[in-house]
This record gives structure tokens, sequence and C-alpha cells, in this order.
């Protein structure tokens, strides 16, 4: 039985609904908007190429990140690492579900599924060859699959 921190799990963005809530994961994603009366970084990636359907968006709250944030982690374009925990359904008064939040399903309008992720750490990606990341973690779930 271990007693260190739990694993962190490198995955697309678009992966990001096939997530259980709570799991640790590790993305990168170009910001699209932030919010900053409610700490929520918007970030996307259009990989694989995909329809407004299918698009997946993380709303990643960076609250707990305010201090250590830089202004330029938070521009429209730039592309940025998250670690953190993927978030379940958020709540509405009466148990119901939020519309546009949440690990299955959460639609925005014009905006496919939303998936909430609490940040612990976010850095930019810097130059980062998008196209060679993807291809990496392609390459890597092959591995993975191949290996189960």
């Amino acid at each position: 039985m271990s007693n260190g921190p739990v694993p962190t799990r490198l995955i697309l963005l678009s992966d990001l609904p096939s997530h259980s809530h709570g799991e640790k994961v590790r993305f990168l994603g170009c910001v699209s908007r932030y919010d900053p009366k409610t700490g929520t970084l918007c970030l996307e990636h259009e990989y694989p190429a995909s329809t407004a359907e299918a698009r997946v968006t993380a709303a990643v709250d960076v609250n707990l990140l305010l201090e250590t944030l830089k202004c330029t982690d938070t521009q429209v374009g730039e592309w940025v690492n998250v670690m953190g925990y993927v978030q379940g359904p958020e709540l509405e008064k009466g148990g119901k579900k939020s519309k546009g939040v949440g690990r299955q399903g959460g639609k925005a309008a014009n905006e496919g599924t939303v998936v909430k992720v609490q940040a612990v750490m976010l850095w930019s990606a810097g130059g980062v060859k998008v196209w060679e990341y993807e291809k990496a973690l392609e390459m890597r779930k092959e591995v993975e699959v191949v290996a189960k």
C-alpha cells in the first residue's frame, strides 16, 4: 500500500470527459477566455479535429493558484499545462444538475462538452510544438492499449 500522492495521468484535453470525478490529470490547452470574478480559465485544444458538438472545453478553477498565476497565463491564445482533479457535476439548489458543467454530457451553448477541473498547478507551455505533443500522446495511447 502506497502512502504517496495519487499519480497524474497525462491526457489530451479531448479525453477529459472519459475521466472520473476526483481523477488527477495533466493536459495542455489554449486559453479561450478567463473570468476573473469566478477564477475560471476556459481552455480548448481542438484535437482531434471535431465538430462544435464534439468540442471539449476545460473549465479550470484556478482560485487556488491566484497568488502564483502570471498575467500571461490567462491571456487568450496562451498555451498552458494544467495539473488538477476532474470535478463532478455541479449541483443547483434542490439537487438538480447544473447545465454547462460536469463530466457526463455537460453542455454550454455552442461549446460542446464542458468539463470542470480544479487546478493544483498551472504553467506556461512556452514554445511547445503542439503537433509533436499530439503525436507523442497518440503514440502513448497506442502503447497503453497494446499493454492492456
